[in-house]
């Protein structure tokens, strides 16, 4: 298993990480990847960008921050919590994605790219890329 650590700028953002699993991959073999992201306020999507689909993250970003807004009354920040929405926003996304590995490469489509999604930044955070 491999750890990929990403220093992320923004509260809401998704960042690609395509190139860093593909490293990753590279190094080991197997038919079958498995990104995990080991926090309770990031996720991970596989989703469009590049050509014909630049505008798909920012609109992603901004959707997830219009769906689950930080100005509601949240309860469990009387237990604490200072980032509620963060929480309910990675339930949106998802823990790990698992991707079929072809003639040593990871199997995506061509406008398909792997975002870490962050929901509480910025932070430091880590990816768990396991090669089966």
């Amino acid at each position: 298993m491999k750890t990929l650590t990403f220093e992320t700028e923004r509260r809401t953002q998704l960042l690609d990480a395509t190139a860093e699993v593909r490293a990753a991959v590279a190094e080991a073999s197997g038919d079958v990847v498995t990104v995990f992201v080991p926090h309770t306020t990031a996720g991970i999507l596989v989703q469009a960008s590049g050509e014909g689909a630049i505008a798909v993250v920012g609109d992603l970003e901004r959707a997830l921050e219009r769906l689950v807004d930080e100005r509601w009354e949240w309860q469990h920040t009387q237990e604490g919590d200072r980032n509620p929405w963060s929480h309910v926003r990675a339930a949106l996304t998802s823990t790990s994605v698992t991707i079929p590995i072809v003639d040593g490469e990871i199997a995506i489509g061509d406008l398909q790219t792997i975002f870490l999604c962050e929901f509480d930044g910025p932070r430091r955070r880590k990816l768990f890329v396991a090669v089966y």
